[in-house]
């Protein structure tokens, strides 16, 4: 049995039910602790309370400079991100429409209250750059259903992918190095994530300039809907991992 077993659910003999295991990681972060969770992408490093956002930084042996995200949904990113109308309906077709996730990138509200009573002055600077805020809008139904509890009590989820700093994201728990995992109080375990076919976590777009900051999952999706629907032309990617059929 793997020593992380105490704080991994299901635990053995129960199945996944998300519901419960989003409430036992809502209360996890808002008593200022760390959780491993499913994101669809790969497994994520969520927090909330500032001193938990630090330990997280450390588990990852990040370097400042390199900001973790918000996790969000689509109506949080439509408050906080200052862009064109259109551009929001952009992200909220490619996320309701199609149930697609997208790391939105844009200039924001610096006087929005969930940030200025969330994040002390510190803890923000650490999650913007150049102006800009980054926000994972979309994932799994457990990490929708956490980001939905935790905005309930007021307060936000920020997280990064669940790896040491440089090493990759991670589609199974069993993954993720033992020493991030040593600093998180509770991990849930959904096993192989949906997006493991390519290798890499969600994609990031500057939607102010309709900039591509980082290729990743479902970009050929993604450029292939920014064509069809917005006549707006993308580079093209990496080339899509081919998949054998059995």
């Amino acid at each position: 049995m793997s020593k992380f077993a105490f704080k991994t659910y299901p635990q053995p003999g129960t199945r996944p039910d998300f519901k419960a295991d989003a409430a036992r990681v809502c209360d996890c972060l808002l008593s200022g602790g760390i959780a491993i969770v499913p994101t669809e992408q790969g497994y994520g490093l969520l927090a909330s309370d500032p001193a938990a956002i630090e330990r997280s930084f450390a588990a990852k042996q990040r370097k400042h400079g390199h900001p973790l995200g918000i996790i969000g949904n689509y109506g949080l990113s439509r408050q906080i991100h200052i862009l064109p109308a259109e551009r929001h309906e952009m992200v909220r077709v490619w996320n309701q429409e199609f149930d697609m996730s997208i790391g939105v990138v844009g200039p924001y509200r610096h006087d929005h209250p969930l940030l200025t009573s969330s994040l002390d002055e510190e803890t923000l600077l650490k999650h913007t750059k150049s102006g800009t805020l980054g926000m994972f809008v979309g994932g799994s139904p457990i990490l929708k259903e956490v980001v939905n509890l935790v905005l309930s009590k007021g307060r936000l989820v920020l997280g990064s992918s669940a790896n040491l700093t440089g090493t990759g994201q991670k589609f199974r728990v069993e993954d993720v190095e033992d020493a991030v995992k040593d600093a998180v109080d509770i991990i849930i375990d959904y096993g192989l994530q949906r997006a493991h076919v390519y290798g890499v976590g969600s994609m990031n777009i500057d939607f102010e300039n309709l900039k591509v900051l980082r290729f990743g999952s479902c970009y050929e999706m993604f450029r292939d809907y920014m064509s069809r629907f917005w006549d707006v032309e993308l580079p093209e990617g990496p080339p899509v991992p081919c998949v054998p059929t059995q």
